[in-house]
């Protein structure tokens, strides 16, 4: 009888501590992010910033260059960029991600671009510290105009692995918790429009769309809406 509750006790703290891993993976997948611009040409370079709602009140920060590559006729625009929550501001919940955005197809005023972003989200609380690896790769479909553009954007954001350190506290009541890499617990799509104007070198960029999980199921925060702006130079 002992030992039958002993068994069931430690399957509670098995099932327990499998629980909070899955909440940590979740947290940690993210929303999908693109920077605030629409385009570089050649020799183009440009800051941006970036707030609103995207897995929660974030706010961003980004570089990106416009590079041309003369063997595929094509402009290449590779970014970098840092995000951190706003609502509840602390330097452990965090992203950063570097990518590289290119036009696929061009046909008249018709315009499509991939982007593809490397990252890594790092989070802390009482009971665990995660930091994920994770991708982000999104089509861009729309025009380019001089001074306006206005795309239809999805993506497939998704963490691959991650490392779980368990807190002093945490192993206070779960001695046995142990530390490592995870895999990743899903990914999420988005959907949804990217549009804005430029007046001089200035350009405000409006995002919107919805968030779903790999399997369509709904999300707590369904949508994300942003707002913009960046400086070209």
């Amino acid at each position: 009888m002992k030992r039958h509750a002993r068994w069931a006790w430690r399957r509670l703290i098995a099932l327990a501590w499998a629980f909070l891993v899955l909440i940590a993976l979740l947290s940690l997948t993210g929303a999908a992010r693109a920077q605030s611009f629409s385009r570089l040409a050649a020799g183009q370079q440009t800051v941006t910033a970036e707030t609103g709602l995207q897995s929660g009140v974030v706010t961003s920060l980004g570089y990106a260059a416009g590079l041309r590559v003369r063997t595929i006729d094509r402009t290449l625009i590779p970014f970098a960029q840092a995000t951190l929550l706003v609502a509840k501001p602390d330097l452990h919940d965090y992203g950063l991600r570097a990518g590289a955005q290119l036009s696929a197809v061009s046909i008249g005023w018709f315009d499509l671009s991939a982007q593809l972003a490397l990252g890594v989200a790092g989070t802390e609380n009482s009971i665990y510290t995660g930091t994920a690896l994770r991708t982000d790769f999104a089509l861009l479909a729309g025009h380019y105009g001089r001074r306006w553009f206005a795309v239809a954007e999805a993506g497939w954001d998704r963490a691959w692995l991650t490392y779980i350190e368990n807190s002093a506290y945490y192993r206070a009541f779960y001695a046995d918790a142990k530390d490592g890499w995870y895999a990743g617990a899903g990914g999420k799509l988005h959907a949804g429009v990217k549009g804005g104007g430029s007046i001089g070198a200035v350009e405000v960029v409006l995002r919107a769309g919805v968030n779903k999980t790999e399997t369509l199921q709904d999300l707590d925060l369904p949508f994300y809406a942003t707002l913009g702006a960046s400086y070209r130079f």
